[in-house]
C-alpha cells in the first residue's frame, strides 16, 4: 500500500429514479462514512438512458451538492453498474514466481493476465475475482503471500455486464466532468460486503435485491457468484396500486408501504395516514393499506419464489436486500411462501444504515481489495484540500478547537458540583 494510511473514496450508483452517492474515509483499518446522499433523476428506464444530456447534468448537480457538503471537490468515483445481461467466466491463470516465494505482485500477474480472456462481444468484464489458490497441490483461500512455490494456480472468475449500458453509464459520468476510478457490479458488492461468499460455502446463498422497478436474484455457490436474474418487479406495484386506488401523494407513498403495511397488527383500524384532496379531508387504515397492496404483494412475492424453488428445495439461504428490506411485510411473505430461512441484511455501521445502500459500501470493499493487492494510494477528492477544509471546521467562531470546547465546559461542570 501507498505511504498515506487516510484514504477517501466516493461510490455513486445510477438507479431507475435515483442518483446515489457515498463517501467514505478509510482510516485505521476500517471504512468511517462521511455522506449519503441520494438525488432524483427521470432518465433511466428499465437500464436504458432516456436523455444522456440530461442524465449528465443530474450527475453534475448531484456531485456539487455532495461536494458542498463535505467542503471540497469530488474529482473522481467508484461506479457501481447493474448486473444487467450478468455472465461469468471461471478460468484458472498459472503464474511462475521470480524467486521461488509467491509474492502480491505474483498475484496482481495473475489477475491482469486473467484480464486477458476474450468474453462475448455484448459484455464487458466489471470485476476479476479471485475465488481460491493451488499451491504445491493444497487448495487455499487464504492469499499464499511469502509462501515458498515455484508456481501458483490461481481460480478467477470474471464476472460481465451488459457492455452498452456499461458503456452509457460510464459515459454520462465522465461526461458530466467526473473521472470514474473503478467499476464493480452492484450484486458482487452486496456479496463481498455482507461477506456472503464464506457463507455459500457451506449451502447456496440467494440474494433477493429488491428495488423500485426490479428485483436482482444472485446465486451464490461454493464461494463464488454463479448466476443473476432480473425480475422487472418491484415495490412500485404496490406503490402505483395505493396511488391509483386513493390517488394519495405519491412521494409519501413508499414509507407507507414499507413502514406501515402490516398484517398482524393488534390495531388494523387505526390510521396511519391523512391527506386532503380538493378540499375533502381524507385517511387510511391499517387495514386498508393491507388490502390494497395484499395481491400485488402476493404476486411478487410468487414470482420470485418460483424462480428460486429448484435451489430451495435443496437446500439455501435468503438473503433480502435492497428497498424492499425495509418492508416487514415482504419479509413475512416471502418466509410463508419460501418455508425457508429469510434474513434481512444491511450495513451495520453508523452513517450507511440503509440497505438501499448496500452496493456502494460493498464497492469500497471490492476496490480495497485491488489497492491492497496493487499497492495503490487513490483518492476521489484532492487529499489536501479535504484535510484543510477539515481542519477549518474544527475551529468555532472564537478560535477554539471543538475538543478544546468541550473540555473546557466540562470543567466548567465539574468546577459547579465542586462548589
Amino acid at each position: 500500500m501507498g505511504n498515506n494510511i487516510k484514504q477517501i473514496y466516493v461510490a455513486m450508483e445510477l438507479c431507475e429514479n435515483e442518483i446515489k452517492l457515498l463517501v467514505g474515509e478509510y482510516f485505521n483499518t476500517r471504512f468511517n462514512i462521511i455522506r449519503s446522499d441520494k438525488y432524483y433523476t427521470n432518465t433511466i428506464s428499465d437500464f436504458g438512458i432516456n436523455n444522456k444530456e440530461e442524465l449528465s447534468n443530474d450527475i453534475r448537480k448531484a456531485v456539487k451538492e455532495t461536494s458542498s457538503r463535505i467542503s471540497t471537490d469530488i474529482e473522481k468515483v467508484i461506479l457501481v453498474l447493474p448486473a444487467y445481461n450478468f455472465k461469468r467466466y471461471p478460468l484458472k491463470s498459472k503464474v511462475v514466481t521470480e524467486n521461488g516465494i509467491i509474492t502480491k505482485k505474483d498475484i496482481a500477474r495473475a489477475v491482469s493476465n486473467s484480464l486477458k480472456t476474450k468474453v462475448d462481444s455484448n459484455v464487458l468484464v466489471a470485476n476479476s475475482t479471485i475465488v481460491k489458490y493451488n499451491v504445491n497441490g493444497i487448495s487455499t483461500r487464504r492469499l499464499p503471500e511469502n509462501e515458498r512455490a515455484d508456481e501458483v494456480y490461481v481460480d478467477i472468475d470474471l464476472l460481465c455486464a451488459d457492455v452498452e449500458v456499461s458503456y452509457d453509464y460510464v459515459s454520462a459520468v465522465e461526461n458530466a466532468g467526473i473521472k470514474v476510478l473503478d467499476i464493480t457490479l452492484n450484486n458482487y458488492a452486496i456479496a463481498r460486503e455482507a461477506s456472503l461468499f464464506e457463507e455459500s460455502l457451506n449451502k447456496n446463498v440467494i440474494i433477493l435485491d429488491v428495488n423500485r422497478t426490479c428485483t436482482y436474484l444472485s446465486l451464490l455457490s461454493k464461494g463464488r457468484l454463479v448466476s443473476t436474474e432480473i425480475v422487472f418487479d418491484g415495490l412500485n406495484s404496490l406503490i402505483n396500486r395505493v396511488y391509483r386506488t386513493y390517488n394519495m401523494p405519491y412521494n409519501d407513498i413508499a414509507k407507507l408501504v414499507k413502514y406501515s403495511a402490516d398484517f398482524n397488527s393488534e390495531y388494523p383500524d387505526d390510521t396511519v395516514y391523512a391527506w386532503t384532496d380538493q378540499g375533502m379531508t381524507k385517511s387510511i387504515n391499517t387495514r386498508m393499506l393491507n388490502q390494497c397492496i395484499d395481491e400485488p404483494l402476493d404476486m411478487l412475492c410468487e414470482k420470485l419464489v418460483s424462480m428460486c424453488r429448484p435451489i430451495i428445495a435443496e437446500g439455501a439461504l435468503i438473503i433480502l436486500t435492497g428497498e424492499g428490506c425495509q418492508m416487514r411485510s415482504l419479509l413475512e411473505r416471502l418466509k410463508e411462501k419460501t418455508l425457508t430461512k429469510v434474513k434481512t441484511y444491511y450495513p451495520d455501521t453508523i452513517g450507511v444504515r440503509d440497505p438501499a445502500m448496500t452496493a456502494l459500501y460493498g464497492a469500497f470493499f471490492v476496490y480495497r481489495d485491488k489497492v491492497l493487492l496493487n499497492d495503490l494510494n487513490v483518492n476521489c477528492v484532492d487529499l489536501v484540500k479535504y484535510e484543510n477544509a477539515i481542519d477549518q471546521k474544527q475551529f468555532d467562531s472564537e478560535g477554539e478547537t471543538i475538543t478544546t470546547k468541550i473540555k473546557n465546559l466540562f470543567k466548567q461542570y465539574m468546577e459547579k458540583g465542586e462548589k
